[in-house]
Order: structure tokens, then sequence, then C-alpha cells
């Protein structure tokens, strides 16, 4: 589900979260043409918060058991949890196929020198236009009125803005939220729902490259594109550099990639110094190890804001040298590093969405999916969900030699890893923040969940809005052929 959307280098899609919380993100497509479309209703899940009470979940979700929060017990179950899925050569041929699909992932080598002024503007009136149209709440809780808007109009400079923008090249240096407005507070569609921010679009890790296309009045922030998102970012969160200093570091011939869910990154070799952390699938370029670190290339800040590399420390055990082969065995592994953590909003307070979490775990195999749901429901072969085809029995669709691991069911707004069957049922692990449950007088009742769960795919039956197997849309492989 779409609130509105750019196709374009400079911003793609924006995704609203739906129950199980797919956060808003505009994905980056270098090289493509641009358009933008008026804004879409918000998708009747995002409404469940509205003014109603509810109770958290119980730690063992219904349908569940002790056993299944293991990855052993779903490695188990699979056919063939040691077959290599695709090796490096069919990885790259994935990645190839993800871009000219998706229009995402291409990298900054493939973003143009020089960008059209109108282009920026009217992607930047545009956001502006739907906050303005739309009725959102400060964190305050008061409702956010003209005057909010033109404080940040004026600050967005958009008269500073020239008929040809020469892209400047950047490093985000620090971890760093990136905006729809620049503005750190927030906006919500209903009064102290501070964990869903509409304005949050998405968060950057340290070492992400930047192209930089306008900064703001004050100089706090700068408008940027990575490879798969586009938006406002904190100009002290990154430094300049020249666009032949960009390079990726999966390019070198010595990378490492980050396997826990987080690593810390420190100063000296003795890891004492803290400087940030790391996410899972996050790369390095890797200088030389240590018995018990990983020296990594770190892109730091000088005072005038330009590039300085220093080196970096990360611990060896949150590191693998190159990146992990795509078994079912890993994936599943990873997939359960990340069970329990905290849901987070477009990556707010350093936490991942459903399709962060997706994202992150075929990144340390080296596949690099888009950034929102939506577009990774494009990615692989698809298993079932093909227009035309009869609906009225999913479950069926599990029978068709749908694999643990390397399989994701996608629904709208939504994205699970599939993890195997148990007694005839699916069950899948994803980032949720909430399911329903029918009430005593028939109405629904909020769950939350609120972290990486597994869960089977009947929750949620009994609901108006239904089970996750009821809404689930389809079924991708992600692979080139099916298996």
């Amino acid at each position: 589900m779409f609130k509105h959307g750019l196709q374009s280098y400079i911003v793609l899609a924006s995704a609203v979260s739906l129950f199980f919380g797919c956060a808003v993100n505009r994905t980056a497509a270098p090289g493509s043409s641009l358009g933008i479309s008026g804004p879409q209703s918000v998708s009747e899940d995002h409404d469940c918060r509205r003014g109603r009470s509810y109770f958290s979940a119980p730690s063992l979700l219904p349908a569940t058991t002790a056993a299944m929060k293991t990855a052993g017990y779903w490695i188990q179950r699979h056919p063939y949890p040691d077959k290599l899925i695709l090796d490096a050569s069919g990885i790259a041929v994935l990645n190839a196929s993800i871009r000219a699909r998706t229009g995402v992932n291409a990298g900054m080598s493939a973003f143009p020198e020089r960008v059209p002024g109108k282009t920026l503007l009217d992607s930047l009136r545009g956001e502006l236009r739907h906050f303005r149209g739309g009725r959102y709440y400060r964190g305050d809780g008061r409702p956010a009125g003209e005057g909010f808007y033109a404080q940040i109009e004026e600050n967005m400079d958009l008269s500073g803005v020239s008929g040809e923008i020469a892209v400047r090249y950047a490093y985000i240096v620090h971890n760093a939220d990136q905006r729809l407005l620049p503005a750190a507070e927030g906006l919500n569609t209903q009064p102290f729902d501070l964990d869903f921010d509409e304005l949050q679009n998405s968060s950057l890790s340290p070492g992400t490259p930047l192209a930089v296309l306008h900064t703001s009045r004050d100089g706090k922030w700068h408008y940027v594109s990575s490879s798969v998102s586009s938006g406002w970012v904190e100009a002290d969160k990154t430094a300049f550099c020249a666009g032949n200093e960009i390079e990726e570091p999966d390019g070198k011939d010595a990378f490492v990639v980050v396997t826990s869910a987080r690593a810390d990154i420190y100063l000296d070799p003795g890891l004492t110094e803290y400087y940030d952390y790391a996410r899972m699938g996050d790369r390095f370029i890797l200088k030389q190890t240590t018995p018990s670190a990983a020296e990594v290339v770190l892109f730091y800040r000088n005072p005038d804001s330009s590039l300085k590399r220093v080196p970096g420390y990360i611990a060896g055990d949150d590191v693998s040298r190159g990146y992990l082969p795509y078994t079912p065995r890993n994936a599943i592994r990873q997939a359960f590093k990340l069970l329990n953590t905290p849901y987070g909003w477009g990556g707010m307070y350093g936490e991942q969405d459903c399709s962060q979490f997706i994202r992150e775990v075929f990144s340390v195999m080296g596949i690099k999916l888009p950034r929102n749901s939506a577009a990774q429901a494009q990615v692989g072969v698809l298993l079932a969900g093909a227009s035309g085809e009869p609906v009225d029995d999913k479950a069926s669709w599990f029978s068709r030699k749908v694999a643990g691991g390397i399989t994701t069911i996608c629904l709208n707004g939504h994205i699970m890893l599939f993890l195997g069957m148990d007694n005839g049922r699916p069950y899948a692990i994803h980032d949720a923040w909430a399911y329903r449950v029918k009430g005593p007088r028939g109405e629904d009742e909020v769950r939350l969940i609120n972290r990486v769960a597994v869960t089977g795919l009947e929750l949620g039956e009994g609901s108006r809005k239904g089970s996750l197997l009821n809404r689930t849309k389809c079924l991708r492989m992600i692979a080139l052929e099916r298996l």
C-alpha cells in the first residue's frame, strides 16, 4: 500500500505500514525517469491504533512452541538445508535482475552527474503538499498547522534549487534517520502515536554512499539519494568526497559483512573506544585481521565536513570475510539471530521493520533486495499467486515444493520469510507489530507483538481482517529458477 510515490533516481514509492508493519520507504532508482502520483488512502490496518486499547501478545504466540523459536527446529525439517542455492555468479545475475525489475540497487556509479532542478523541485513540493493536505499531529499532540509547514518550507530553501543540479557525493559516517521533510520532530496520524512517525523514511548505516542533491537553508540537512532510498538526513551525519572516491566494499578483494544482529564499531584494536554500530548485512573494506578483530576502513567526518578514512575495528565473531554461502541453513540461522529484536517503523530507534528484516537476512549472502515490501514481492521465482490463479485454497500453495529460508510470503504491505510446515501448517518468521483476534462482543481486539517472531499463518483467524494465510498474495523463491 502506498500513500504516494515517485518513480525516479531521486525517489520511488512511499509504503504505508499495514498492521504487521512495513514502514514508509522511498527507493532510489538511479538513471530512471520521474513521475509523481497523488496521495493514496491509508490502509485500514494503519487505523487500528486510533483511539483503541489493546493488549500485549503472549511471549509464546498462538500455535507455536518454545522449540519453534530455534533455527535448528526448522533446519531439521528442511529437505536440503545445505544445498547451495546460488553461487557468486548466480547471485550476480539475480542482483542484475532485481535492478532491472525494480530499478533499485544500481549503486552510485549509475547515478547521473547532473539532475534537472525541476525534477527535484517537483519531488520536494509534492512531499510537502502531501503532508499539508493531511491531518497530522506533532509530538505534543497538537495538530500540525500552517505555521509548522511554513517554517519547514522556508528551511527547504526551494528557491535555492538551481536549474541543473551538480551532484555532490558523500558517505554516511554515523547511523542516520532518513526523513521525508527536514525536521527531527515527528508527525503522527493520531496524537501521541509516537512510535509511528510519518516523516520517518528509512535509516542509513555508516559507510552508505550518497548522492547529495540539496541542502536546507540552515545547513543542518541534506537531501540525499542512496542506492535504495531518498530523503533528508542530518548534515553532521555525512562527510563529502569526490565522486571517484565512492566505492563498494564488495568490489574489493577483501571485505567483511556483518553477520550479527548488530556489531559494535571501535576506533582501537583493543575494542574499548566505541564509535557506532553496524547492522546485519552491512559491509566494510577489510584491511587486516587480528586474533580478536577485523580492521576495516571507517569513514570519518573532518571538522570541515570532508571525508577522512580511519581504521575501525569490529569483533571477529561479528563478521564474515566475504559473503556467507547462500544456503537455506544460513538464511534461517541469520533470521533467528534477529528473533525478538524490536520492531522499528522505518528503522526508528535503530531497529528494523518487516522489509528491512528480510533485506538484512539476504544481504549477508550478497543478495541485494529492495528496501520496501512491495518491491521485494517482485523478486524471485513466483511459486503461487499468479494473476488469475484460484485463491480459495491458499493452504495448497505450500505443497508446491516451497522451501524454508529461501521463500518469501508476500501480503499487501507486509513480507515474511517462510520457515516450513509443522502438522500440515505453514510457519514464518517476520517482524510484526501486532495481530487481531475476535473479541467477546465480536469486535476485533489488537495484540501487540512488536518484535521479530515465529508465527503460524493462521494468526489473525476469526478477525475481520482475516488470517495471514488468507491475506497472502504470493509466494516467491529467491532464486533464478524453481528448485
